[in-house]
């Protein structure tokens, strides 16, 4: 059961510990923080980016 939940759920709590991350960068300074939060906040869009335009599975041939 516990190698089933973290199968599914690793790339998701990764992904929004590291928008927890940038959002708190955000918030604590300027200039080298602003680059990181920039950095951190668009990993989740390249992510969905990637599956939006290239999405994986089979897809199964309508008749």
């Amino acid at each position: 059961m516990t190698n089933r939940f973290w199968h599914i759920w690793t790339i998701p709590l990764l992904l929004a510990i590291i928008s927890l991350g940038g959002l708190i960068s955000a918030l604590v300074g300027n200039n080298l923080w602003d680059a990181l939060s920039w950095l951190t906040l668009s990993v989740p869009l390249l992510v969905i980016a990637r599956f939006w335009l290239k999405p994986q599975g089979s897809k199964k041939a309508v008749k």
